[in-house]
């Protein structure tokens, strides 16, 4: 089996302020899927976020909806270190949060960021070829 694309739920306290954080992401918003208690954000063919008011989104579960402590980090990769704070910097101005500094580490560059409603990300880009070895 091969999954092909993978599809993103996120609660949002704030609609609009949560479809303004991914927008200054790159994303893109699919009005089919969009309406006023839901809004689908694509990032890439693969990835789409689909953003729910509190209410609609708890049509589909029983739980209640975690606001606090953090169950899962996303993380996308891009092609540069430059794209990576360009995104971040965008993503701030929309109203996201800078968690933690930027970690560098010479193969593999991060920054994290919270969107409005706390859901973490990691903006990344990488050199496999770079990464370090197996200590001997």
């Amino acid at each position: 089996m091969a999954f092909t694309q993978i599809y993103l739920n996120l609660p949002a306290a704030d609609l609009e302020a949560s479809k303004a954080f991914y927008l200054a992401l790159g994303g893109t918003l699919n009005p089919q899927f969009t309406d006023e208690t839901s809004a689908q954000v694509v990032l890439s063919d693969a990835i789409a976020l689909q953003l729910m008011t509190h209410e609609q989104f708890s049509g589909f579960t029983k739980r209640e909806i975690a606001s606090g402590p953090v169950e899962v980090i996303n993380a996308l990769s891009v092609e540069s270190k430059a794209e990576v704070d360009r995104l971040v910097e965008a993503a701030l101005a929309a109203g996201g949060a800078e968690p933690r500094p930027a970690q560098d580490m010479g193969w593999l560059y991060n920054r994290a960021v919270d969107d409005p409603d706390g859901h973490s990300w990691e903006l990344l880009a990488f050199d496999p070829s770079a990464m370090p070895g197996e200590p001997e």
